[in-house]
């Protein structure tokens, strides 16, 4: 009984350490916006990609819906990865660099696209000391 109450004390302060380094909890306004430019592009493409898809096979098969599903996802995360994007060129000018750093380069880790972002980071917004 001690042990798991201690396990589950354990788990919760792991839980609060990540979400204390999250910028959407410093920066709420900031966050709002950032979701805004990432969900914005990437739903218009899956709608575009839905209507191209209905006009290029009307009444699809099980096939069909199984071989574009890929797409479908890919055109999700292409449109997410655009939109922020677009959203540090945005703010660029109004937010420190400090803080835009922190949504790109900082929070929990994801393999591939931490790197990816990263490197977008890095490209739009130089460090002015290298």
């Amino acid at each position: 009984m001690a042990s798991t109450q201690s396990k589950r004390s354990e788990t919760t302060t792991s839980v609060n350490k990540v979400n204390a380094r999250l910028p959407c909890n410093k920066y709420p306004a900031l966050c709002l916006i950032l979701f805004t430019f990432m969900f914005a592009p990437a739903i218009a493409a899956l709608i575009g990609l839905g209507l191209f898809l209905s006009y290029l096979i009307p009444q699809p098969g099980v096939l069909a819906i199984v071989c574009f599903a890929p797409a479908m996802i890919a055109t999700l995360v292409l449109g997410m990865l655009s939109g922020a994007t677009v959203w540090l060129l945005v703010m660029r000018p109004f937010v420190p660099r400090l803080i835009l750093a922190e949504f790109f380069q900082g929070g929990p880790r994801v393999p591939i696209f931490s790197r990816l972002c990263a490197r977008i980071f890095d490209w739009i917004h130089p460090d002015p000391l290298r």
